[in-house]
């Protein structure tokens, strides 16, 4: 069993910081989402961006699907190497999740783009907290399994 965070196949926190930039363009609002003060980590920059929408800007979730949608073909290439790594786990009986703090229909799109999506038993998206998102993972795979967070602990974890 292993637990993949997100940033492990993809600079998901780049990613998010492009479509702050898109959805303070976008959606503007009093006061103006400033992107470049958000934090850099995907899941602080979601939570921070909830903050700032509160309820007056509802269907920011909505413009950040859309931007995933139009920009994730363009923006995440497959690995090969992790992606050969995922499908032999897998294959071996290795039960693995991701977690991620994306809303989970961007997650899905990550996934789908970098076509590692089959390789996982679960995928627990966050909706902006990638705690409550391994939680889920955790649930998901039973007991405590260990966590890679980044592409080397990934491939370490899963060789041999």
């Amino acid at each position: 069993m292993l637990i993949v965070i997100d940033r492990a196949l993809a600079d998901v926190d780049a990613l998010v910081a492009e479509a702050a930039d898109y959805l303070s363009r976008r959606l503007g609002g009093t006061p103006p989402l400033d992107a470049a003060a958000l934090p850099r980590d995907a899941a602080g920059a979601l939570a921070a961006i909830d903050a700032w929408a509160g309820d007056e800007v509802a269907n920011w979730r909505q413009e950040l699907i859309r931007w995933f949608e139009a920009h994730a073909p363009v923006r995440l290439v497959p690995d090969p190497d992790v992606n050969a790594t995922l499908r032999r786990a897998a294959k071996g009986g290795q039960r693995l999740a991701v977690a991620s703090a994306l809303p989970p229909e961007a997650l899905e799109l990550v996934l789908q783009q970098l076509g590692c999506a089959r390789a996982f038993a679960a995928s627990c998206a966050g909706d902006g907290s990638l705690n409550d998102a391994l939680d889920g993972a955790r649930a998901a795979l039973g007991g405590d399994p260990p966590v890679a967070d980044s592409r080397d602990a990934l491939l370490a974890a899963l060789s041999g």
